[in-house]
């Protein structure tokens, strides 16, 4: 049970970080445009996930875990009308 626990927290605190990183520099991955804090905490939360999902796919093996981070790339671009709407609420 302790694994699970560890497991979960480190998979949440590296989630966090990237939301974390995404509202400081998020600048750096949202177009001019569309630029606020809520944009670059969705960002950072995508990436945030992609990064936490694929270090926890190393549980596996190194192939599983470059597939699970590949893999949660490819919704990326359903992340563009979150970034429009993010961009308009703040």
């Amino acid at each position: 049970m302790m694994d699970a626990v560890l497991f979960g927290a480190v998979d949440n605190a590296l989630l966090v970080a990237g939301i974390a990183c995404g509202v400081e520099w998020g600048e750096l991955f949202v177009p001019r445009s569309y630029r606020s804090r809520a944009a670059g905490a969705a960002v950072g939360g995508f990436l945030g996930n992609a990064i936490s999902d694929g270090v926890a796919g190393f549980a596996i093996g190194p192939g599983f875990a470059v597939g699970v981070f590949l893999g949660c790339l490819l919704v990326g671009p359903a992340l563009v009308p979150v970034i429009r709407r993010a961009s308009r609420v703040s």
